[in-house]
């Protein structure tokens, strides 16, 4: 069977059309981009508002986050291990009581009612301030918020 010319360059062309990486699926910051920074002071009004609250309630003390430093971002990623776009990050923060200890968080991209991908659902902000988990909720050492894998 033989092909005509313009047969073989229209196979040639569908065939480049889906092995170009541009057709492979969004870039993963493309992915990230409607995922809060780590310096997003939403995020960080949310840690702080969450963290007076939890000292107050669970460790019985007038404990707040007066200051956040040296903000970083340690790993965003998306399809690895799942769809749900993150960003791990760390800090160092001044507690109310003049001590200094390391804070970690995991910002993820709209993990709503729904699933993934909700433009008006909020990021998911979890966060650990390290010595400040008696009940071991992240692990101890903040585990399950550092990117460890």
């Amino acid at each position: 069977m033989r092909l005509s010319l313009a047969a073989a360059f229209g196979c040639a062309a569908v065939l480049a059309a889906y092995t170009t990486p541009a057709l492979a699926g969004p870039a993963p910051d493309a992915r990230l981009a409607g995922v809060s920074a780590c310096e997003d002071e939403g995020v960080l009004s949310f840690i702080r508002r969450r963290f007076a609250y939890g000292a107050a309630r669970v460790e019985k003390r007038d404990l707040a986050i007066v200051g956040v430093e040296k903000i970083r971002e340690i790993r965003a990623e998306v399809d690895r291990p799942s769809m749900i776009p993150r960003r791990w990050c760390a800090a160092s923060v001044t507690l109310s009581d003049g001590s200094r200890t390391h804070l970690s968080f995991v910002v993820a991209g709209g993990l709503g009612f729904a699933g993934p991908g909700l433009a008006w659902v909020p990021d998911e902000v979890e966060f650990c301030v390290a010595g400040h988990d008696p009940w071991r909720v992240h692990d101890g050492g903040c585990r399950t918020t550092r990117r460890w894998w």
